[in-house]
């Protein structure tokens, strides 16, 4: 039997009718891999921790709380989103992709895991208190990647005797390859845990309740502040 593959290999690629149309094969696969590749911009992410934590409500250390939009120093904002948890709590990869970065000491967001979608998309899981993927590797939706902790500047909750959480990120960057060694998102390890412009060309971070597969199951609590009833 002639594979895909072979099909569309050889001279004379085979055809299918959809729709009332007859297309090359190779043109539908082609079709099929844009598709795939589109989730991470189109949604489709799962949640990172098990439990749906509530989202840091306001506290001594970040009298704003941990929103997406909340303040961080002047008119700097969050960019992401706090999710309280305990220690050692388990942190998943949201979706598939290439890690690239995993490392223990990524300045102010301590143990800090950064994964490459594809099609522009990245996450950026922070403060963690362990990392159990390495650089490059590819990781499925769902496999943990690390651990809930207090690293980096997260040291002052547990001075304060405050919860520790998951630093979550969705970063909309335009192409892939943004997060490699020596490329402009790995400014973000001089940011602390605020988001700063990268340029027109480069989205940012996002709110990920809109690209969540079921935000409902992720965490408990508004993304953004001003939300009756939340602190």
């Amino acid at each position: 039997m002639t594979s895909i593959r072979d099909g569309i290999q050889s001279a004379g690629s085979p055809t299918r009718r959809i729709h009332g149309v007859v297309a090359p094969l190779a043109a539908l696969l082609v079709c099929a891999i844009a598709m795939q590749s589109a989730e991470a911009q189109l949604g489709g992410f799962g949640c990172p921790m098990d439990g749906a934590p509530q989202i840091r409500q306001k506290d001594s250390v970040a009298p704003e709380g941990g929103r997406f939009d909340s303040t961080r120093g002047g008119d700097k904002k969050h960019g992401a989103l706090d999710l309280n948890g305990t220690v050692g709590q388990a942190v998943y990869a949201s979706l598939d992709g290439r890690v690239a970065v995993a490392e223990s000491d990524w300045g102010e967001m301590g143990s800090t895991v950064i994964i490459d979608h594809g099609q522009g998309a990245y996450t950026i899981y922070g403060h963690l208190q362990s990392i159990a993927i390495k650089p490059n590797a590819k990781v499925r939706k769902g496999v943990q990647i690390g651990t809930v902790g207090y690293s980096g500047n997260a040291q002052a909750l547990k001075k304060a005797g405050l919860p520790p959480h998951l630093h979550f990120a969705l970063i909309q960057a335009g192409q892939t390859g943004l997060a490699d060694v020596g490329k402009p998102l790995r400014k973000m390890k001089e940011w602390g845990d605020s988001w700063q412009s990268l340029g027109a060309d480069l989205t940012g971070a996002v709110d990920p309740v809109l690209f969540m597969e079921d935000a409902t199951k992720c965490w408990k609590g508004s993304t953004t502040v001003g939300t009756p009833g939340e602190e």
